[in-house]
């Protein structure tokens, strides 16, 4: 059963007409739990639900804003949405009370959504997770295993745009995107776009993935590779000002820095699809750039792609866009 599939079942109103009053959203793939929270709020003002609040709770947090949400009632007979986003799963000494009283209240006039992005085998020995799980529905949104990211794409293709893609079309976007599904989607919703036909083969994938916003992801690798700072800084504020989400182009940027990286090892990498000026551009940089700074340079990218999809760093103040262009700008610093 597809992801869609499968939402739209749980989502299903029993047979009086009642929504479940306890959802458990499980798991770190941004575009799964974003796709499920939204799908939920959707059913659930239809079903009356007429005032949100959200919460976002993590380690010794004050959880008394969550109390009073759960214990106030309508003068109006108003039905309240209340959202718990714990991004981990250190939820602090008080979390687990916090929770029971969750369970506790969520009733016909109080749907409560939890959500528990980052968690491991050791959060689903406690208490308080386990009796979650059994109190309520729980959607899992957890990341989809590569193997499996071919099929993921033919079927939301299919759903979305009612389109086929060939098993090597399917392929292709998953290695371009590298499981990176708020990208994929980017990828197959373009594919709408850019490809009037209802199959969709490798040849369609390669004249139509990334066309959007190419130019100016083009040129901020181009920038980047030949340290010019002042075009960086540029064109990063340009892709930020046009509301383009970083997702969709950070795979491609990683790969520019892991190819450097490779190439300033000795070694050959891929260079199809790119421009003879791209081309040129890498091969300069990999004789000037220090393998330690590309490491680096990786870690910190990876640190951009947490904060992209709204998840804590450490030692950072959140800012996914001005720590993209701080990584973009190691190389016009440590220019030879």
């Amino acid at each position: 059963m597809s992801w869609s599939s499968l939402l739209a079942q749980k989502l299903r109103p029993d047979e009086n007409g009642n929504l479940p009053r306890l959802w458990f959203l499980l798991g770190s793939e941004p575009l799964l739990a974003i796709e499920a929270q939204d799908a939920i709020r959707d059913a659930a003002f239809k079903a009356g639900y007429s005032e949100r609040k959200s919460f976002v709770f993590e380690g010794n947090a004050d959880y008394s804003p969550l109390y009073e949400a759960l214990g106030d009632q309508s003068l109006f007979g108003e039905k309240n949405l209340i959202e718990v986003v714990f991004p981990r799963a250190t939820i602090g000494k008080n979390g687990p009370a916090a929770v029971e009283a969750v369970i506790e209240h969520a009733d016909e006039d109080k749907m409560v959504v939890v959500s528990l992005f980052d968690y491991d085998w050791t959060a689903t020995k406690k208490d308080w997770f386990n009796h979650l799980m059994k109190s309520s529905v729980c959607i899992r949104t957890d990341p989809i295993d590569r193997n499996a990211l071919p099929r993921w794409i033919t079927e939301r293709a299919k759903e979305k745009n009612g389109q086929t893609l060939t098993p090597e079309a399917a392929n292709l976007i998953a290695e371009r995107t590298e499981g990176n599904l708020l990208a994929t989607s980017q990828e197959i919703q373009k594919l709408a776009l850019l490809v009037n036909k209802p199959e969709i083969d490798v040849s369609d994938v390669l004249d139509a993935v990334s066309d959007v916003s190419r130019f100016d992801q083009e040129s901020l690798f181009l920038a980047m590779l030949e340290g010019d700072a002042g075009q960086v800084s540029k064109i990063i504020d340009s892709l930020q000002g046009e509301n383009v989400q970083i997702p969709s182009f950070l795979w491609m940027l990683t790969d520019v820095v892991r190819n450097l990286l490779l190439l300033n090892r000795g070694f050959a990498v891929r260079t199809f699809g790119l421009s003879e000026a791209h081309r040129s551009a890498l091969n300069r940089a990999s004789r000037r750039a220090n393998p330690k700074l590309l490491e680096l340079m990786l870690h910190r990218l990876s640190d951009v792609d947490r904060m992209s999809k709204g998840l804590f760093v450490e030692s950072s103040d959140g800012d996914a866009w001005q720590e993209l262009k701080a990584v973009c700008l190691m190389l016009s610093l440590k220019r030879k």
